[in-house]
């Protein structure tokens, strides 16, 4: 009788450690870019809409095939019509080489209401349905209600984390946002690319 018990109390910790480990990797973001909805963590830069032009800095596209287990170093730029919608960076997490373009997106970036205007496209990313441009630190909140309460830093920003994903979003001098950072975190056992 003893043993079922204990059997079933060792039972009933690991159920409780698998469903505990579950919460901690947390939801993919999902960005809207153009109207096509790109997943981090699960979507490559072939999966942004048509007319997309996805370059390395200095105008260059990679080559080749990345190596399995690998991430770049490298920031790409995602373009359009002369406009630049996000900055972004990619991984391999498979156990094959794969086309650059082929590769996930783990990390993305995108700015609005900044000193360089121009660069960027008007037409911003959502992200997981949010359009950010325009918002205060006060809306922003709001909108991300769904979070546990943002970490404040000292410099203007507020973070969110869920799970394996990261949410920074910078503010202006003018207080409205200007930054919207999004990264999952990749196993640190991956090699580096560049």
């Amino acid at each position: 009788m003893k043993k079922r018990v204990l059997l079933c109390a060792c039972m009933l910790m690991l159920m409780a450690m698998c469903l505990s480990a579950c919460g901690e990797k947390g939801t993919p973001p999902v960005l809207t870019v153009d109207g096509k909805e790109i997943i981090l963590g699960e979507s490559s830069s072939y999966n942004l809409p048509e007319g997309f032009e996805c370059m390395l800095a200095g105008n260059a596209i990679p080559i080749g095939l990345m190596p399995a287990n690998s991430w770049m170093s490298d920031l790409w730029s995602a373009q359009k019509d002369g406009e630049t919608y996000a900055y972004f960076y990619v991984y391999n997490p498979s156990r094959e080489e794969i086309t650059y373009s082929r590769a996930t997106i783990y990390k993305l970036s995108f700015c609005m209401n900044s000193e360089e205007k121009s660069y960027w496209a008007q037409n911003n990313i959502l992200v997981n349905g949010i359009n950010f441009c325009g918002m205060n630190s006060d809306e922003v909140k709001a909108a991300m209600q769904a979070f546990k309460a943002p970490k404040e830093t000292s410099y203007g920003s507020l973070i969110y984390q869920d799970g394996q994903y990261s949410y920074v979003i910078r503010f202006g001098d003018n207080g409205l946002v200007e930054e919207v950072e999004i990264e999952m975190s990749i196993a640190k056992s991956y090699s580096e690319v560049s």
